[in-house]
């Protein structure tokens, strides 16, 4: 099951399976962007996906990068902005990480 977690939601259990970080660019944008929840929430557990993929394939400057990324969603969660930087560590971590 490499590059798949479950979320679990209650008692309810839905796979997620992380794309790669292209694919969830969208929802750290909205997450970053408007501080919503929900994007946020998915941000998070598909960035740890993705961090656990980097981890598996002993990826560790993506690991490191994609543990920033998921820092930078934990702080807008917190209502503690970082702006520019979080879109920064995106960046950042988009090169990195390509083709993970």
């Amino acid at each position: 099951m490499s590059g798949t977690v479950a979320l679990v939601i209650g008692s309810v259990e839905a796979p997620v399976h992380a794309a790669s970080l292209e694919g969830v660019r969208p929802v750290l944008m909205a997450c970053f962007q408007s501080a919503n929840a929900a994007s946020c929430d998915r941000a998070l557990v598909l960035t740890e996906a993705l961090q656990r993929r980097a981890a598996d394939r002993q990826f560790y400057p993506c690991q490191t990068l994609l543990l920033g990324l998921q820092a930078e969603v934990v702080m807008v969660q917190l209502a503690e902005q970082r702006g520019q930087k979080a879109f920064e560590t995106l960046g950042d971590s988009e090169r990195l990480c390509a083709g993970l």
